[in-house]
């Protein structure tokens, strides 16, 4: 497998190892049946590696064409289903594996149809019968195949001092656990007029997290791209240009990470509690995974700035309030795109020596491309500054700014909105977030 392609958890490699799955698989994928079947081999471990590590994720058709099958970005789906057939191949392979060569495993790994993660039970327990001992053939038993343990490539480079933050900040990547997250999602309120509209019994939401490697590189390069660079591959391109050959290297291999920050992990997965206690489906999608014309159906909310979200783009239209570099120093800020009386035509984050930082985020609530569903967007110039987004509309912060500023009333119809948020960061927490300005955008 191209280990080149992690995935958004940290993974232990110790405990992938020692974990009788993992140890199941690569057993599977050292067989005869697949020495001569590479492709497949790089699947099955993808998916199972992709499935132990980020289990709440899920695993889009778009995601494995890139990552495994060499497709681009922006290739389509719907006419090229190679994906499709290359699973189809893989469950023949499985089968074929348990039914001879691993007839001893006492675990049984399958890909159910109509699914894209791998699935592993007991093996049944064969039926007792009565035979006679003189009649019974005799059957050869071989050992189960031991394979070899994978041990992940060290590649070890000099980092020159403009990258060393960025691998810092590398190492604080968050994870999506189901038992870590429990502690964090006590007593989330799924009440409120905002939620019952994005979260309808079995309609589909999906929340969409940010692709921080993107908005890393781009840091380190000094240059902002677009959407339309960041699905044609804009980034490669960059990358390529740099006449440093040992910071291109690193460039490369960064461009290939999938991380994403501590507040998208944890937003998402209380938004997730919110949408199961409200009966819908919820399903959590990376930046990159998501195509143009995902954002026409259903609901979304996007956690990020479009420097990490791009698709943030297809939105600024309804938008006030909209991230943009303000400032020589590499600064971003939220742009008023019309001010009104006393408020400010920029709004960026300060740090003062010795001080608290002050930063802003904004809340915006749009429809979808096709106007045929609701975007949620949550958008900070720092990661608390989107964590303090988040919680303004998982508190009562959202509810109070319906009530009294935008004067909602029960059975009014739900508004589409624009908040801007001040923050104060303490010891990298959110503090004290004051509503600085709204909108109700008057949408067609």
């Amino acid at each position: 497998m191209n280990e080149s392609h992690p995935t958004l958890v940290t993974v232990n490699e110790k405990q992938l190892a020692t974990d009788g799955r993992w140890e199941l698989t690569l057993r599977v994928a050292s067989s005869k049946g697949f020495a001569k079947a590479s492709q497949l081999r790089d699947l099955l471990l993808y998916l199972v590696k992709r499935t132990l590590t980020a289990p709440e994720l899920e695993i889009t058709e778009q995601e494995i064409g890139c990552q495994v099958l060499g497709r681009r970005q922006d290739y389509d789906t719907q006419t090229d289903n190679i994906v499709r057939v290359q699973i189809r191949h893989l469950r023949q392979k499985l089968e074929e594996y348990f039914a001879a060569e691993g007839h001893n495993e006492p675990q049984v790994l399958t890909v159910p149809k109509g699914s894209r993660v791998p699935h592993f039970e007991l093996r049944p327990e064969p039926e007792v019968k009565t035979v006679n001992p003189e009649t019974m053939p005799a059957v050869e038993t071989a050992p189960a195949a031991r394979g070899n343990v994978w041990i992940p490539r060290l590649i070890q480079v000099a980092l020159p001092v403009a990258v060393l933050t960025v691998a810092a900040f590398l190492l604080g990547r968050a994870s999506i656990h189901k038992d870590g997250a429990a502690l964090a999602l006590a007593n989330v309120d799924s009440s409120g007029p905002l939620w019952s509209r994005l979260f309808s019994p079995g309609e589909l939401t999906t929340v969409v997290i940010a692709d921080s490697s993107f908005a890393l590189l781009q840091d380190t390069l000094r240059s902002a791209l677009t959407l339309d660079e960041y699905t044609k591959g804009g980034l490669r391109k960059l990358i390529e240009s740099e006449k440093d050959e040992r910071l291109k290297a690193i460039l490369r291999d960064m461009s290939t990470r999938q991380h994403t920050s501590l507040a998208d992990a944890t937003i998402a997965s209380r938004v997730r509690v919110i949408g199961k206690q409200l009966g819908g489906r919820v399903t959590v999608r990376y930046s990159r995974h998501m195509g143009v014309r995902d954002f026409a159906a259903g609901n979304f909310i996007i956690i990020g700035s479009k420097r990490g979200v791009p698709w943030v783009e297809l939105f600024e239209q309804d938008l006030n309030f909209r991230l943009k570099h303000i400032g020589p120093d590499w600064r971003f800020g939220f742009v008023n795109v019309n001010p009104q009386a006393g408020e400010d035509a920029n709004y960026s984050t300060m740090v003062p020596p010795n001080t608290p930082t002050e930063s802003y985020a904004t809340v915006g609530f749009v429809p979808n491309t096709a106007r045929t569903g609701d975007v949620l967007l949550l958008d900070g110039l720092m990661m608390e500054a989107t964590e303090a987004a988040g919680e303004f509309c998982m508190g009562g912060g959202l509810n109070k700014l319906l009530a009294e500023r935008l004067h909602v009333r029960p059975g009014d119809k739900f508004p589409y909105f624009e908040v801007l948020l001040k923050v104060r960061v303490v010891s990298g927490a959110p503090h004290n977030v004051e509503v600085v300005a709204w909108r109700r955008p008057s949408i067609l």
